[in-house]
């Protein structure tokens, strides 16, 4: 049976979801390296955590990764908070009929509910490896009632002094949902650079005093090009 990650311990924080990547990179806890089956579904409880690979294009070189993660549970809609995502188990009147597909075959199993609601916690991260950058899950159940009750990083033996070097895991989500911010230098660069329409100049002498028209009525009318006088005296009778 391929247990949890970590076992009776709650994430307050992305820094303690990120000391427990660190403790998977470093060996000191496991991966989950496939999906769950079903015995371990029902295995999940209140303290439950679980760091597992997304399948990306190196998974048959490290023979790791998970295409999607399914716990067999009907979850609400997910709610944000500190970079973490909350789901609240769907609760039916009665003991549902869960249908697990780890094979092509579906089996059924009825699993009765006498246990409190469960709330699904995850995070996500982009992590350098060997094999290339990859993207880590972790998922982690509690219930309202328990959640205090729960170990912590603090007090975890092979956790409280595991020191992370900065920058090794990235939040997926906020990396995709953030816009990127502009430097100051290129905030400036825009700022200075605006089109501005220029305004429209007169060409020289625009401004320049008209003739008086008492002058202009003086002057003799313009001469006819010789065309248009042959034109005009073939029409004379």
């Amino acid at each position: 049976m391929q247990p949890p990650t970590c076992v009776g311990l709650r994430v307050r924080t992305p820094s303690d979801a990120h000391i427990i990547f660190h403790a998977v990179a470093t060996n000191i806890l496991r991966m989950v390296t496939r999906r769950l089956d079903t015995d371990e579904r029902r295995a999940i409880s209140s303290g439950c955590v679980y760091v597992w690979q997304e399948r990306g294009a190196t998974a048959e070189a490290t023979g790791l990764g998970i295409e999607r993660w399914t716990d067999s549970i009907s979850w609400g809609p997910s709610r944000v908070r500190d970079e973490f995502l909350y789901y609240h188990e769907r609760r039916p009147m009665q003991a549902e009929l869960e249908t697990t597909s780890d094979s092509d075959t579906a089996t059924h199993g009825r699993r009765g509910y006498f246990r409190q609601s469960l709330i699904k916690q995850t995070y996500s991260v982009f992590v350098a490896t060997p094999y290339g950058r990859q993207k880590w899950h972790l998922i982690a159940y509690f219930t309202q009632e328990t959640v205090g009750q729960l170990n912590t990083i603090d007090n975890h033996p092979l956790l409280a002094n595991l020191q992370v070097p900065q920058g090794v895991y990235t939040c997926a989500r906020s990396s995709k949902t953030r816009p990127q911010a502009l430097p100051p230098t290129q905030i400036i660069y825009r700022q200075q650079h605006v089109s501005i329409v220029p305004k429209y100049i007169p060409p020289p002498g625009a401004f320049q005093t008209l003739a008086p028209l008492a002058y202009l009525n003086r002057l003799p009318p313009p001469r006819r090009h010789v065309l248009d006088e042959m034109a005009l005296m073939s029409f004379s009778p």
